[in-house]
């Protein structure tokens, strides 16, 4: 154990030692004190108990008052509007209080020094935070005590979470997705008098497309496509790092020779990256933008009506597919889940909140406002964008259509020290091989330095 993990311990012990010792706090298996029964308790004779050794007798929730500490990056408004007010109305005996936190391990250690402990967080710095502080609590075995049907989630978003595991443990409840989607322009289309694209389209049949509207007219440089995202990547479930050793594996995996391939037809396209063409899918420039869900609600003028008319000819189709993935999306994005901390003395209030979020009522909420909903109902998935006047008539439900990809068994947190950087590429006179090669090893040496530089910590 690192040493100022062991330090931290110790003061977050000492700290609580004094309630621990007077409530009793949870057990190690994660079952709250205020808990009617564990996963141990049993009313059957013993001679019943020896014949069900393995069932969980369900646990009631308590509804003394209590109150919870939420830590989030949103500020008391926005996250008593986007989940608290609705937390505290449906469940009357938890009083929420908002404890404003920014990620990192450092504030969260400020936090604990000025004796606020939050009960539940939003992970959406991930989970390294969490375990650099010993905060992992694992839902599992209290979700099972307290009944909790864990298949209303989409399984992509619970493989997901369990692949930001060392040990495929359930470790937060997500709340919301994000969605990638093909969006493209009919008046661009038009102009070059080339059909929209359709759905179920491989990725080489829409660079087809993007070469043949990737030109001048009327002294308008136009791009067929833009990437806002590497979604072909995402795809095809991949960590460009060994999560254990850290081995860097551009080289080793031919998925990303496949990936590169695929972007260099892309930069091939003449004009594809003329430093002349500057324009954006959003001033009307670029045919095709593979980008988020939420695109059309940031552009288009400062009225409602404005960007109703502005974007009248655009629309949606679902992300193009590899051949050999056909109606394939990407791996989950952008999920940050509720997480309850371990040291928190709350734990079944706590897991109750994580539950409500994920409720129906709730997820149909978020979902008709315009966030996706985590739950596999295909009913609650159709609501998505209903209330948002920019989404009316347009095809929404191609964010949808196609499955998700599944992620890969586990992440790795090494990833974000290889960047695949595409500009480079195209500026270099270096083939495939040898830009994975020189960026592999760039990147060994840079997490190098990381390891040592956590194992000295």
């Amino acid at each position: 154990m690192r040493k100022h993990k062991r330090s931290f311990t110790i003061f977050m012990m000492l700290f609580m030692i004094l309630s621990l010792i007077v409530s009793a706090c949870s057990s190690n298996n994660g079952v709250s004190p205020n808990s009617s029964s564990s996963s141990n308790s049993s009313t059957n004779s013993p001679e019943e108990d020896s014949e069900n050794i393995s069932e969980i007798k369900l646990t009631k929730f308590s509804n003394e008052p209590v109150t919870l500490k939420v830590a989030t990056p949103w500020g008391n408004d926005y996250f008593m509007s986007r989940i608290g007010n609705f937390i505290q109305e449906k469940m009357p005996h938890i009083t929420l209080e908002h404890v404003d936190w920014d990620g990192t391990p450092e504030k969260m250690q400020e936090l604990f020094a000025a004796q606020v402990v939050p009960d539940v967080l939003l992970a959406f710095t991930g989970q390294k935070p969490l375990e650099d502080l010993e905060m992992v609590f694992p839902l599992d075995e209290m979700l099972e005590v307290y009944g909790f049907d864990i298949d209303t989630i989409d399984p992509a978003a619970v493989a997901e979470m369990r692949a930001r595991d060392s040990q495929d443990r359930l470790v937060g409840m997500p709340q919301e997705m994000g969605y990638l989607g093909l969006h493209y322009n009919k008046e661009i289309f038009d102009k070059f008098g080339v059909d929209y694209p359709q759905e179920d389209m491989t990725w080489d049949a829409v660079l087809d497309l993007a070469k043949r509207m990737t030109a001048e007219r009327e002294g308008v440089k136009y791009r067929g496509l833009v990437f806002g995202d590497a979604a072909p990547l995402l795809q095809l479930s991949v960590t460009k790092t060994d999560p254990e050793t850290g081995e860097v594996l551009l080289t080793k995996d031919p998925k990303f020779t496949k990936y590169m391939e695929l972007m260099k037809k892309y930069y091939e396209i003449p004009g594809i990256n003329d430093p002349e063409a500057t324009g954006s899918f959003e001033d009307k420039t670029v045919a095709m933008s593979v980008n988020w869900h939420g695109l059309l609600t940031w552009f288009g003028g400062e009225t409602e009506e404005e960007a109703l008319e502005y974007q009248k000819q655009m629309d949606i189709v679902p992300l193009p597919s590899w051949p050999d993935l056909p109606n394939t999306s990407t791996v989950p994005i952008g999920i940050h889940p509720w997480v309850i901390n371990s040291f928190s003395e709350k734990k079944e209030a706590a897991l109750q909140f994580l539950i409500e979020s994920v409720s129906g009522e709730y997820q149909t909420k978020m979902a008709k406002s315009g966030t996706p909903t985590v739950l596999a109902d295909k009913e609650i998935k159709a609501h998505f964008g209903t209330e948002l006047a920019r989404f009316a008539g347009k095809n929404i439900g191609a964010f949808t259509k196609n499955k998700l990809a599944e992620p890969p068994a586990r992440n790795s947190h090494w990833d974000r020290y290889v960047n695949l950087d595409m500009k480079v590429f195209t500026e270099s006179d270096m083939n495939i091989s040898e830009f994975l090669r020189k960026v592999e090893e760039e990147s060994q040496m840079k997490i190098e330095d990381a390891m040592a530089q956590e194992a000295a910590k």
